[in-house]
């Protein structure tokens, strides 16, 4: 561009007299987790992310590449997952049949103590937490059996698991909650085979933890991030939390990604290697958002810009109406424009403003034939208005 023409656009603008960025592309942020951990990012040197990471530090949001558009923003509740490492014993956790908002009792870990943890007992160790991770005495668990059952209450110090149940000889025990509804947890026995080293653990000398917590059917242990990247398949998607990576992801074959357990925070997402990021994602912890971006495709051979926007003649008056009916939008999306259509022929994207007496038709098909796309816009000046701001920014109505 320019220096005269710089100086015309920050004269119609008001604006001081500085450079023009080109073809930024514009996002229109969606609407839209209980504090927890944020998804860890990989020990990898942050200089691999991105190429304005500085290698000793994390990426400044403001050094992150042109923003993209973000769509779609909806609500979806995705229960947290329990902890059962006792699996391999046939332990397994039965949820609650119950509809989303119902109030229940959560199984949160089922722990098969090791050797050195059981020291020989054969016991079911069973605590009752609230939702903020406390212990609840006197509540009350209800232990079954093939032929028996038995009630226990959460009494003990804090010191001590809450409550406890001896395990008999080939006796299988199912644990679940009394007062509300609750999972079950299942199969607990002593039957298994001696575990070297020492003799913590050896047949009907084995025991389990079961911790129960009170939830409510569908919450959340966080928020989700996800939708799509177009154009973006095989490419990694960065999770950045005031300028810090906090998570990353790859985009799948169908173009998908996928962030859970996000902690409340205002998030920016940046597509590696792109040059594309979303504009800060604001989530509470307790919902989903779908945030699509887009990744250009490599400009097609002998193209060096994405768009154009050309105008008649500089001289001409009709060019300076021209120029004042959509100085607001090129001042807001800061396209690429001018007045020479030699320089057009380079850009995939021609846009035309005004008639063929400003623009020629010769000069048109010129433009054509280079292999532009050409689109020509006429009309009112809330109409050249409007179209030019549709084709710089898809994501804004007419």
């Amino acid at each position: 561009m320019t220096t005269s023409l710089k100086r015309l656009l920050l004269w119609l603008s008001g604006a001081p007299e500085e450079p023009l960025v080109a073809d930024a592309v514009t996002a229109t942020p969606p609407a839209t987790p209980a504090a927890v951990t944020p998804v860890a990012a990989p020990a990898e040197p942050a200089l691999e992310y991105l190429a304005a990471t500085p290698a000793t530090g994390p990426v400044p949001v403001a050094a992150l590449p042109a923003k993209e558009t973000l769509l779609d923003t909806r609500e979806v509740h995705v229960p947290a997952e329990p902890i059962n490492d006792a699996t391999a014993y046939g332990v397994e956790i039965v949820p609650a049949d119950v509809p989303p908002g119902t109030p229940y009792w959560q199984a949160i870990r089922v722990h098969h103590l090791t050797s050195a943890e059981n020291h020989g007992n054969h016991h079911i160790f069973l605590d009752a937490l609230d939702e903020g991770g406390n212990r609840i005495f006197g509540a009350k668990a209800h232990i079954t059996w093939p032929g028996g059952e038995q009630t226990i209450t959460v009494d003990k110090p804090l010191n001590e698991p809450g409550t406890n149940f001896p395990l008999w000889k080939w006796q299988v025990a199912a644990a679940q909650m009394l007062d509300m509804p609750s999972d079950r947890v299942v199969n607990m026995h002593t039957g298994h085979p001696d575990e070297p080293p020492g003799t913590g653990n050896t047949l009907f000398h084995h025991s389990f933890q079961v911790d129960f917590q009170r939830a409510t059917k569908g919450a959340t242990a966080g928020s989700i991030i996800s939708g799509e990247v177009a154009n973006g398949a095989g490419r990694r998607v960065l999770l950045t939390l005031d300028g810090e990576i906090v998570g990353q992801t790859n985009v799948d074959a169908a173009g998908e990604y996928r962030f859970e357990n996000v902690a409340a925070g205002v998030y920016v997402l940046v597509v590696e290697g792109a040059g594309v990021y979303s504009s800060p994602v604001t989530v509470d912890g307790s919902q989903a958002v779908t945030v699509n971006l887009v990744v250009r495709p490599p400009l097609p051979a002998g193209k060096v810009m994405e768009r154009y926007v050309l105008f008649g003649a500089a001289a001409s008056p009709r060019t300076a109406v021209y120029l004042s009916q959509v100085r607001d939008v090129l001042v807001a999306h800061q396209p690429t424009f001018g007045f020479d259509a030699e320089e057009a022929t380079h850009a995939q994207q021609v846009v035309i403003i005004g008639e063929l007496q400003d623009v020629s038709q010769d000069t048109e098909d010129a433009l054509i034939a280079a292999e532009s796309d050409v689109e020509r816009i006429q009309g009112n000046a809330a109409e050249v208005a409007a179209a030019l701001a549709q084709i710089l920014n898809p994501g804004e109505p007419m």
